[in-house]
């Protein structure tokens, strides 16, 4: 009677967990399944924008029902990236200070050794009246030294094949800068009483173009101004910050001679040099926003 009594005992534990698993299934059947109803209709749902505007139905006053175009604001939408670009320049003149000009001295001999030392020589004594008028080492530099064959064809033998005695010619040349501009007839005519024959090139400049350039840029941004606001009012906005600007390239400002004469006349009193104007460019480029 015991083992019976043990046997329903046992069989009803065993019902008893089937049943709660049974609902343990059930329940977890049912939260899955709200949970998927609940996304469906998340997803279903269409999204109202803020900006939603409604039109007749058949894009006309004749449509009955109005429909929403989701996404779309009624208000417009501003442009980006609107501007007026320009390009202004400036100039300004200044004095010169500096001049530059190349002097030498050439000789020719019937050998080369004469004509070497005969060059030598004078060109010795051309350094010498440099120095003696103030010129420093570091602003003299040599430019040109060549030595030269030549035949000169003899006298009634063109085209003959006819060659007369060979020749030598040397030269030698000098770049001096002359930092005092009155001194420059000086000494060009002390160079050649020292026996320069061979004088060119005399250029003017500025030793520092710094303050000449600031004056030019600030002209070029005037101008770029001007003509920016020219343009603003021609096609009726209005112009507003500076959005970018830039140096056009091409150099740290293009100088440029202004004179109307650079005489040269070597006579007593120191020869007579007309250094004129010398004017910087510089261009700029300017961004300006529209308002």
């Amino acid at each position: 009677m015991e083992g019976k009594k043990a046997k329903k005992q046992m069989e009803a534990i065993t019902m008893l967990g089937r049943k709660l698993f049974y609902r343990a299934v059930l329940m977890a059947a049912a939260v899955l399944a709200l949970a998927l109803a609940a996304g469906c209709s998340a997803v279903s749902r269409p999204a109202v924008s803020a900006g939603v505007q409604a039109v007749p139905a058949g894009g006309g006053p004749s449509g009955s029902q109005p429909v929403a175009l989701i996404g779309q604001s009624s208000q417009p939408v501003a442009p980006t990236n609107r501007g007026i670009t320009v390009v202004g320049t400036g100039k300004a003149s200044g004095t010169p200070d500096v001049a530059n000009i190349n002097v030498g001295v050439e000789t020719q001999a019937a050998s080369v050794q004469q004509a070497v030392n005969d060059n030598k020589a004078k060109m010795t004594k051309l350094l010498d009246a440099l120095k003696s008028l103030g010129i420093a080492d570091k602003d003299i530099q040599t430019s040109n030294y060549g030595v030269y064959t030549e035949r000169q064809p003899m006298p009634g033998l063109e085209g003959k094949g006819g060659e007369g005695p060979v020749s030598y010619r040397v030269t030698n040349q000098v770049n001096v800068m002359v930092r005092d501009i009155a001194k420059l007839g000086d000494v060009l005519d002390k160079v050649v009483a020292a026996g320069a024959n061979n004088v060119y090139g005399v250029n003017f400049s500025v030793a520092d173009t710094s303050k000449l350039q600031a004056d030019a840029r600030a002209k070029a941004i005037e101008d770029a101004k001007s003509r920016a606001e020219s343009l603003a009012k021609l096609t009726d906005v209005t112009l507003g910050d500076v959005m970018n600007v830039s140096e056009v390239l091409g150099g740290p400002g293009s100088v440029y001679g202004v004179m109307d004469s650079a005489k040269m006349g070597l006579g007593g009193g120191g020869a007579p040099i007309q250094p004129g104007e010398l004017e910087v460019n510089m261009s700029v480029q300017v961004t300006f926003a529209i308002k």
